[in-house]
């Protein structure tokens, strides 16, 4: 049977491992019995912009990229990884003194990350509307223009945060962080695959008792996925709407 169906993967997650997203296409394929093919893209805006464009079967989107897919085309939520969830971390050089007008940098305000940390600002004292923004591509960017004094604050990925080395941790201090625990990254369904949710999610939630689903948790550092619906992503939504 030739492949009909499409996987779609956060690019921020394919960088880290590449290979894992490969083999988890391939198992569920053999789960649901179906070919699906799996086209990895190296910008976040590219692949968001694919998939509201073209459409896809499956997705597994960061969360700003997931409220887009249910609001524009009503994707179903599916799963998420459990215990794992989207925060920033608002960072500044140790023992800094911020200005009333900071210089903050962020990867993107295309990302769910921008829009927590501009929750964390005003717990500073920090008026937003006073605040200038650079954008600098990701997350690491953003930690190295505070540590190179290029901006004064930082908005921060947590899982960027502790893949820093401990020599750039030393340089920086963290001064808010966010603790919403409403931001994840998810599988979603499109709606041409509405029937099938249940099935997919039934895959996904049931991979940590199959000795090769378990092979493929442990390749991509999850521990198991959790069933999620739509009222978890209403939570998101607000995140994103502000």
């Amino acid at each position: 049977m030739p492949n009909k169906f499409q996987f779609s993967v956060c690019p921020h997650d394919t960088a880290k491992n590449l290979l894992g997203w490969f083999t988890i296409n391939t198992y569920l394929q053999r789960k649901l019995g179906t070919g699906i093919h799996f086209e990895p893209q190296d910008n976040f805006l590219v692949e968001r912009q694919r998939v509201l464009d073209q459409g896809c079967q499956i997705v597994y989107a960061n969360p700003y990229s997931a409220g887009c897919f249910a609001r524009d085309k009503g994707y179903l939520p599916v799963a998420r990884p459990v215990g794992i969830k989207d925060e920033t971390l608002l960072v500044s050089r140790v023992g800094a003194t911020l200005p009333e007008q900071p210089r903050v940098a962020s990867a993107t305000d295309k990302l769910i990350i921008h829009r927590l940390g501009l929750r964390l600002l005003p717990t500073l004292g920090i008026d937003v509307e006073k605040a200038s923004f650079q954008f600098v591509g990701n997350h690491f960017n953003a930690a190295a223009a505070v540590i190179h004094e290029e901006a004064d604050l930082g908005f921060v990925f947590n899982e960027t945060w502790a893949g820093l080395a401990d020599s750039s941790r030393a340089q920086l201090q963290i001064r808010a962080e966010s603790r919403e625990g409403e931001a994840f990254h998810c599988f979603m369904v499109g709606p041409d695959w509405a029937d099938r949710r249940q099935q997919v999610q039934e895959v996904l939630c049931g991979m940590h008792d199959d000795p090769s689903g378990r092979k493929v948790l442990d390749d991509l550092h999850f521990a198991a996925f959790e069933a999620i619906e739509s009222e978890d992503l209403a939570l998101l939504m607000r995140v994103i709407d502000g």
